[in-house]
C-alpha cells in the first residue's frame, strides 16, 4: 500500500486514491457535502430526489442500457443519501474501471429526464416515504427533539406533499448547486494503476462545475442543545422502547474517542450494558444506537426495547450504567482500542470499508489521519484519561434526552421522570 494521494483535476475536482495491491476489485466513490442538512423547509427532500434522479438521468444518456452494461460487466453502482452528504459509489473487477469511470462521469450531465420518467421517480420515492417508519418511529420523535428547530429534525426522505412539488427544473438547479469544486471530491480504493488514474482525471476534467455556496459540515444547533430538562418525553404506542440520546460539543472531544466509548459501553461482548441488563437481567436481547457527528456538534445514541412492567427498572440500570462509566478511569485492557490499532489494518481488506470510512473521517469530518497507519497510531495514542474526561463531558445530565414509546396509561411516568432527575442531582 502507498498511503493516500491527492490529485486535482484541471476543473478543480480532487481526486484521492488509496491502493490496495492485495486486492481484486477498486471502489470509486462521488461524495457531494449536500443533504437535508442544508435543505429549507420548503425543498425538504431534493436531496434524496436528486440522488434517485441523477441515476435514472445516467440509464437515460445511456439509452436505457445501463443495467445491462452494469450486469454484464459484474459492475455494483448505487447511492447513499446521509443528512450531510450524498455518496454515489461503483465498483467492479480491475478491467472494467473505463467503464465505471465514465458511468460516474455521466452525474455531472444535466437532468433532461422526460416528465414520464420524472413521475416514476417521483412516485418511487413517494413509495419508500410511505414504506418508511419515519412518523411513528421512536428514532424520529427523539430527533424531533435533539434538533428542535433546526433541519437536522426534518426527514431525509422529505415528505410527500414537498417531494410532490419538486419538478424537472428544481432539481437541475439544485444540480447546480450541489456540483461545485469545494463541495465534491472523489475517492477511489482498492487495484488499479496510473493509467486508471489518468484516465478519470481527463475524464472528469471536462465536466461543467458551478458556483455556490460552500458547505463545511457546521451543523445547525438545537435551542436547547446541551440545556437539557430533567423529564421523560413520551410517544404512545403499543410496544415499548427505551432512547437515550446525549449532545456533544466536538470542540471538547478529541476525534476518535467518542468511537471508542461507544465501543467499549454498548459493542463489545463485556460491555456493561449487554452484560449488567441482557445477561444478567435479561431486560432485553439486543440494542442498537450510533454516534452521529458533525464539525461542531453531534449526538451519541442508544435504544432497546423492553416490556412495558420493566420500563422503570431499565432506565434505572442504564442511568446507573452511564454513572459508573463517567466516574473511573479504565485500565488500557479494556479500552476497545484493538479493532483500531492491532486489527487497524484489516481496513484494507474491505476496499468498500476503507473507501467509505477513510472519505468520511478524513475529508468529511475533517479527522486529523489520512492513512490506515496514522489512523491507527491516533487511536494508539488514546488514553483511559481522556476516555473519562469525554465521557464527563458526553453523559453530563444537561446533555441527556429520554424518549419512550409505549401505552401510555400502563408506564410509570412520575417514576420514570424521579429517575431521571436522580441522574441530573448525580444521586444514581
Amino acid at each position: 500500500m502507498s498511503g493516500e494521494k491527492t490529485i486535482v483535476t484541471s476543473n478543480g475536482i480532487k481526486i484521492h486514491s488509496y491502493k490496495v495491491t492485495t486486492a481484486h476489485s477498486f471502489y470509486l466513490s462521488l461524495y457531494l457535502r449536500v443533504g437535508s442538512m442544508y435543505e429549507s423547509g420548503e425543498e425538504s427532500g431534493i436531496t434524496h430526489f436528486l440522488e434517485h434522479a441523477l441515476i435514472r438521468n445516467v440509464n437515460s444518456l445511456m439509452d436505457g442500457k445501463l443495467y445491462t452494461v452494469l450486469d454484464q460487466n459484474g459492475i455494483a453502482f448505487n447511492a447513499s443519501t446521509y443528512s450531510e452528504m450524498v455518496q454515489f459509489y461503483i465498483t467492479g473487477a480491475p478491467d472494467s474501471f473505463r467503464t465505471c469511470a465514465e458511468i460516474l462521469t455521466r452525474l455531472f450531465s444535466p437532468i433532461r429526464l422526460s416528465s414520464s420518467e420524472l413521475r416514476i421517480e417521483r412516485e418511487r420515492i413517494k413509495a419508500e416515504i410511505r414504506e418508511s417508519d419515519d412518523k411513528s418511529s421512536l428514532t424520529s420523535f427523539s430527533g424531533g427533539i435533539v434538533h428542535d428547530g433546526t433541519s437536522l429534525s426534518r426527514s431525509i426522505l422529505g415528505t410527500l406533499g414537498s417531494v410532490s412539488r419538486i419538478g424537472c427544473t428544481g432539481l437541475e438547479g439544485y444540480r447546480r448547486r450541489a456540483f461545485v469544486a469545494d463541495n465534491l471530491f472523489v475517492y477511489l480504493t482498492g487495484a488499479f494503476d496510473d493509467s486508471d488514474l489518468t484516465t478519470l482525471s481527463e475524464l472528469l476534467g471536462g465536466v461543467e462545475l458551478y458556483e455556490g455556496e460552500i458547505h463545511d459540515n457546521t451543523a445547525p444547533v438545537s435551542r436547547n442543545f446541551g440545556k437539557r430538562e430533567p423529564k421523560i418525553y413520551v410517544k404512545n404506542a403499543d410496544f415499548t422502547m427505551v432512547r437515550f440520546s446525549f449532545d456533544m460539543d466536538m470542540s471538547r472531544i478529541k476525534a476518535g474517542v467518542d468511537d471508542l466509548i461507544y465501543d467499549i459501553l454498548l459493542e463489545g461482548y463485556s460491555s456493561p450494558f449487554f452484560i449488567e441488563m441482557s445477561e444478567k437481567r435479561g431486560l432485553f436481547y439486543d440494542l442498537t444506537g450510533g454516534v452521529e457527528k458533525y464539525r461542531n456538534i453531534g449526538t451519541f445514541f442508544f435504544s432497546f426495547e423492553v416490556r412495558s412492567d420493566k420500563v422503570v427498572d431499565s432506565l434505572r440500570q442504564a442511568l446507573k450504567v452511564l454513572s459508573d462509566f463517567k466516574s473511573r478511569t479504565l485500565s488500557e485492557e479494556e479500552c476497545m482500542k484493538a479493532s483500531y490499532t492491532r486489527n487497524g489494518m484489516m481496513l484494507c481488506d474491505d476496499v468498500r470499508d476503507l473507501n467509505f470510512t477513510l472519505a468520511y473521517d478524513s475529508h468529511i469530518l475533517d479527522a486529523p489521519y489520512r492513512t490506515v497507519e496514522e489512523r491507527v497510531r491516533w487511536y494508539d495514542a488514546i488514553t483511559p484519561e481522556m476516555i473519562r474526561e469525554a465521557a464527563e463531558i458526553i453523559f453530563a445530565p444537561e446533555n441527556m434526552v429520554v424518549a419512550v414509546k409505549g401505552n401510555k396509561r400502563k408506564l410509570d411516568i412520575p417514576a420514570l421522570e424521579s429517575l431521571i432527575c436522580g441522574y441530573h442531582k448525580g444521586l444514581l
